[in-house]
């Protein structure tokens, strides 16, 4: 599992957060890259951490059975799938089509009004803009997520229930890895089901992981070299 900023406390997080949704029989590594933003809340944040985030995949190669982006905006996830054979899942991509499947539309939560343009966009990119209700904002970054995840919860379900319903939608999406374990007390507050990006990467992973196809065996050969 990747987390695309250069921050150890946020892995730290990540793990933690993690470690008690992995299935029995699967192991994860935490890691991030060594250089880059320690928080992405930028554009030019976000293009370094994709390059940072591929070369971290490229790195690793075959190593691994499957790897996570844990990061919202899924940064270099087409280029990290072009360096490795094995499965690379993106949260964002992985909590949005969860969200298909719980109704007919969906929204995003994103730490500060200024991320909502990119995740209107990021939406697009993957096909779903028609199934996109809304995008919901809170007023923090991602410093301030990691430092204090009391306050971000409050201000989602503060967005929330400023937002008219048809801007939830069925279901709400939380795309940031330091998002996560809010999924269920923000469920609580605004009646809807909320999606957590991470878990439904780790599952979309561990799923794509075990279903790899094997190499076929070596066809047999007999005494005089007959297959």
């Amino acid at each position: 599992m990747v987390n695309s900023n250069s921050s150890e406390l946020v892995t730290a997080q990540l793990a933690e957060t993690a470690a008690e949704w992995l299935l029995p029989g699967t192991e994860a590594d935490f890691m991030n890259p060594n250089r880059g933003p320690r928080g992405i809340d930028s554009r030019l944040d976000l293009a370094v951490a994709a390059v940072e985030t591929a070369e971290v995949v490229r790195a690793h190669g075959e190593s691994y059975d499957a790897y996570v982006v844990a990061c919202g905006n899924d940064p270099g996830l087409a280029a990290s799938r072009e360096v490795t054979t094995r499965p690379v899942v993106g949260i964002a991509e992985a909590g949005f089509l969860h969200a298909c499947a719980l109704g007919e539309r969906f929204s995003v939560a994103v730490l500060a009004p200024g991320k909502a343009r990119g995740m209107r966009s990021l939406v697009r990119g993957y096909g779903l803009d028609a199934r996109l209700a809304g995008v919901i904002a809170a007023e923090s970054s991602s410093a301030s997520a990691a430092s204090d995840p009391d306050r971000l919860l409050a201000q989602l379900a503060e967005a929330c229930a400023g937002a008219d319903r048809s801007q939830l939608g069925d279901a709400l999406v939380l795309t940031g890895s330091v998002m996560g374990r809010l999924a269920e007390p923000l469920a609580a507050r605004i009646g809807i089901p909320v999606v957590s990006g991470l878990l439904s990467g780790i599952r979309m992973a561990e799923t794509l992981a075990e279903r790899a196809p094997v190499a076929p065996a070596s066809p047999t050969t007999d005494k005089k070299g007959n297959s």
